[in-house]
């Protein structure tokens, strides 16, 4: 036994017992080396404690000389290494190089940038490293960020044409969609599609993120529109690449913007033939875009609705309301509140806009039993009426000559979480001009006044008018004074009031 490797151990664990034990086990081993006949007293006195320490220590001792055996035995610990890892070998080192590479030409920048590629090079070469395609990339950047320089455009050209001869990397696909839609917000389309031909010589094979990108850019205006379909036909023949989904997408939205419906559902037809599925979104925007040209009829609307259902289209919340504009618009206000029930039917509960936009349409026409019943309606739905719903609802109780209850209402609006704004005041101030109640005029312009809302220049002209109309130009003058009363008239080429006049 080592005894001075045993004081070394239990030393370290710095346990009383533990060195107690030490020193017991150290007197009885000397004294069974003396009088061999105590070892078995001293193993009766304290079988268990003896046993017990004797046990653990040669454990301990056995765990510290088999991790002292392994730890000879791994070469890949400091010198004992069988291969050692060469520093010059790693990666850092050219990281390191490009950082410093980069912050040279970041530098150079600040102090020229009439000629960047030329800075760029010998920035780099001075570490002797060879720039990256993320080191173009961010040179282009800098040429489009910076829109004060004269020379940008021949720049670019020349770091495209570098890029061309000189180097042999793949040229990321972000180079080109940032050179493309800088093109593009400069309206440089022909540049925009030259640059997108360019690209297999610059080594790199376009995706239809890039084809997305140029579509995007030219149908921006009728004038990049032009360009589209021969350029579909060149990168078709040139680059073999196909018009997908969110191709035909682009196009399609391109030509609802311009209202050329006819090509816009031409396209579509194309598309389905090739085998792409319809996007919601796309049918969407051709629906609002059929609705918004007066000139269709209903049934050629209802027909439109019908071919895009069996192409698996169903109409949501918004197309339904694009569709019961369009009738509202047409006084087909039955039609509309007939659809406005189909929503219901079809498990969509319509909002406040629906509901405002057949309010108002039955009102035009004067439908105000109908009208009764849709604002009951959207109370009991649980809608919060805007100030939209009781401008609208309030003038159909002054064209009915309630102008009582539209009053009351008006009052109550802010208990109803809903506060009046000025555009309410001049709605109903209009219909009360328009139904001849000139008396009730002058309670709510000046409760308008109470409340610090003023009137708008269209509302007092229409004010002024109804109260000269009806002979009522004292009241005028009082409510409004005497200056603007006669800036109106002149402005209607009237002869302007005097006080002896009143």
């Amino acid at each position: 036994m080592c005894w001075p490797l045993y004081s070394k151990l239990l030393f370290s664990f710095h346990s009383p017992k533990m060195l107690r034990g030490l020193f017991y086990c150290q007197r009885a081993m000397a004294a069974e080396k003396t009088h061999p006949w105590r070892k078995q007293i001293s193993s009766a006195n304290h079988p268990i404690y003896y046993n017990n320490f004797l046990f653990s220590s040669t454990a301990l001792l056995s765990t510290l000389s088999s991790r002292k055996s392994s730890s000879l035995h791994n070469y890949y610990i400091r010198k004992r290494r069988k291969w050692p890892i060469k520093s010059y070998k790693t990666q850092w080192p050219e990281n390191f190089a490009f950082r410093l590479a980069k912050q040279s030409f970041k530098q150079s920048i600040r102090k020229t940038k009439t000629h960047l590629l030329p800075d760029l090079i010998n920035s780099f070469s001075a570490y002797k490293i060879n720039p990256t395609p993320n080191s173009y990339h961010f040179l282009f950047k800098v040429l489009i960020q910076n829109r004060w320089l004269s020379n940008r455009l021949d720049q670019i050209q020349q770091i495209l044409d570098h890029i061309e001869k000189n180097e042999s990397f793949e040229t990321p696909e972000c180079v080109f969609i940032d050179l493309m839609e800088f093109y593009g917000d400069d309206n440089m389309f022909s540049n925009a599609v030259e640059l997108f031909l360019r690209i297999p010589r610059l080594r790199c094979e376009p995706s239809v993120e890039v084809l997305n990108t140029l579509l995007s850019v030219l149908c921006r205006n009728k004038m990049g529109l032009e360009l589209v379909p021969q350029t579909l036909v060149k990168s078709s023949q040139v680059m073999k690449t196909r018009v997908e989904e969110s191709s035909f997408g682009i196009l399609i939205k391109a030509l609802c913007r311009i209202g050329s419906l006819s090509n816009a559902y031409d396209l579509m037809n194309q598309m389905v033939g090739e085998g792409f599925c319809v996007d919601q979104k796309v049918c969407s925007i051709m629906l609002a875009t059929i609705c918004r040209q007066m000139n269709c009829d209903i049934d050629d609307i209802m027909g439109f609705i019908e071919d895009l259902k069996k192409l698996g289209f169903e109409a949501r919340k918004g197309d339904f309301c694009n569709v019961i504009r369009f009738l509202v618009k047409k006084e087909k206000c039955t039609d509309a509140l007939g659809l406005l029930k189909q929503m219901k039917v079809n498990g969509i509960k319509p909002d406040i806009m629906c509901y405002n936009l057949v309010l108002d349409g039955l009102i035009h026409v004067k439908d105000f039993l109908s009208a009764d019943r849709v604002f009951d309606e959207l109370l009991v739905l649980g809608l919060i009426p805007d100030n939209y719903t009781y401008s609208v609802y309030i003038s159909g109780l002054i064209m009915q000559k309630k102008v009582d209850d539209g009053i009351q209402i008006l009052r109550s609006m802010e208990g109803l979480g809903c506060k009046p704004e000025p555009s309410t005041y001049n709605v109903i101030v209009r219909a009360m001009c328009g139904a001849d109640e000139m008396d009730r005029v002058t309670e709510v312009v000046n409760e308008m006044r109470k409340e610090c809302i003023r009137l708008n220049a269209c509302t007092h002209k229409v004010l002024i008018d109804s109260f000269i109309r009806d002979g009522l130009c004292s009241k005028a003058v009082e409510l409004f004074g005497e200056e603007v009363v006669n800036d109106i008239l002149r402005e209607v080429q009237l002869q302007p009031i005097k006080n002896s006049n009143i």
